[in-house]
């Protein structure tokens, strides 16, 4: 695993970070300059407190950096055009955030809370039967989510992401509590969207999936 090296990025394609630091990861490191373009996979590896889930929260919008910018689609991310970059993203932290009682309000969320476009019609039940199986889960849609696994929470979450139809995903640990047969599914889901994701992993198997890999500890 080698850590990508600080080249010249090139600003036609979609997701462009150049020399971003959070101010967690060592001194030494080099700071993190990269291009994604859709159906490419960029995970943050590296052992515990390398400061990978807070470089993915800047990237996200929810920390400052200390160093460096990104863009999306030639547009500069900043405190100016973070309404614009949320409804961009789909943020998955490693908890899975549920936000409401049931299975079916859950995904719906984003919808309930007004996150989405206009244009972005609320999908059906049918649709959201659809993405429960897509992301490997199987559970009623009237299922309390009190009663699910962690697990079964996380494909959730990632059920919700797949409704949402957003072009960039941000994932902190998201295979963490998945059995292999889990992982693997939602693995083969993330190929098949031809979105951007950024990731933070420890899973060997993961990793060996992305396109590229920064390598955040210091040898």
């Amino acid at each position: 695993m080698m850590s990508l090296p600080s080249n010249t990025i090139v600003e036609s394609t979609s997701l462009c970070v150049f020399e971003l630091r959070s101010g967690f990861e060592h001194p030494q490191l080099n700071p993190l300059t990269i291009s994604l373009s859709s159906g490419q996979h960029l995970a943050l590896a590296g052992a515990s407190g390398c400061g990978k889930s807070s470089l993915l929260q800047v990237i996200a919008g929810l920390k400052s950096p200390q160093n460096g910018h990104f863009s999306y689609q030639q547009q500069q991310v900043d405190i100016m055009s973070l309404s614009f970059w949320r409804q961009q993203i789909c943020y998955l932290p490693q908890q899975a955030v549920m936000g409401a009682e049931t299975v079916l309000e859950v995904l719906l969320l984003p919808w309930h809370l007004n996150a989405m476009l206009p244009s972005q019609i609320k999908p059906t039940e049918k649709y959201c039967q659809h993405a429960l199986l897509q992301a490997g889960l199987k559970v009623e849609l009237d299922k309390d989510v009190a009663l699910l696994s962690g697990g079964e929470r996380q494909r959730l979450a990632i059920a919700r992401a797949v409704l949402m139809q957003r072009p960039v995903w941000l994932m902190d640990e998201p295979t963490s509590a998945l059995d292999p047969a889990a992982r693997n599914k939602v693995i083969g889901l993330i190929k098949s969207l031809n979105i951007i994701s950024v990731s933070v992993s420890h899973d060997p198997v993961w990793l060996a999936t992305a396109d590229q890999v920064f390598n955040m500890d210091i040898e």
